[in-house]
């Protein structure tokens, strides 16, 4: 494939969901020799609080969370990867993409996503528990898991403190990175989930028709 048809990834979110679904699917891309542009969208700098459960070195704190990842994979065959050091606040920032996937800790870049008309992937994780939802979901169902709310951290509050970190957001990045290669490959596409790594399935509320 050439460039000037090569699919252009848009994430959203360079935190756990986010920067491990980058480090997942960049490799899995080059090593098909998909090409493709990637780009990765976050105002945030690297924190001694992201290190631990985030893709980040003690190196890298101090910087844009976007540049330090992307940095990694310069210079590849087939993936191309761009750091966009903004937040997402309004719906001109996604056009020109082909496909989303979005990991971020507030409901208001969520529901700009949901309006597209590009295939999209929601990703979301509280302590070791994640959930997503794909522009296939019923469009009731995906606004009623998505309510006003101040931003958290895939982390329960105090369990880094206390030494306890989870990982949700692993299952979440995982989630993202089968979904893309999916699309890109013609699979069949993944459906909305909600689970935990210690209690399994969980069922999502009934949305009243």
């Amino acid at each position: 494939m050439s460039n000037e048809h090569a699919p252009k990834i848009l994430i959203v979110g360079a935190g756990g969901i986010g920067g491990l679904a980058l480090d997942l699917i960049v490799p899995a891309l080059e090593k098909v020799q998909q090409h493709c542009f990637i780009t990765i969208m976050d105002g945030d700098k690297v924190e001694d609080a992201n290190l631990g459960h985030q893709r980040f070195s003690k190196a890298d704190v101090g910087f844009f969370k976007t540049e330090a990842l992307v940095r990694k994979f310069q210079g590849l065959e087939h993936v191309h990867c761009v750091s966009n050091t903004d937040n997402l606040r309004d719906r001109e920032q996604l056009q020109n993409f082909d496909y989303i996937i979005i990991g971020v800790d507030r409901p208001h870049p969520r529901r700009l996503v949901h309006t597209t008309n590009v295939p999209w992937i929601d990703l979301r994780s509280t302590g070791d528990g994640h959930l997503y939802f794909t522009n296939d979901s019923d469009a009731s169902l995906v606004n009623l898991m998505t309510p006003d709310h101040e931003p958290a951290s895939c982390q329960i509050a105090g369990a880094i403190d206390a030494g306890n970190i989870q990982f949700g957001y692993v299952n979440a990045a995982a989630a993202a990175a089968t979904w893309i290669m999916g699309h890109l490959r013609e699979q069949p596409p993944l459906r909305e989930r909600m689970s935990s790594i210690v209690f399994g399935e969980l069922k999502f509320p009934e949305v009243k028709a």
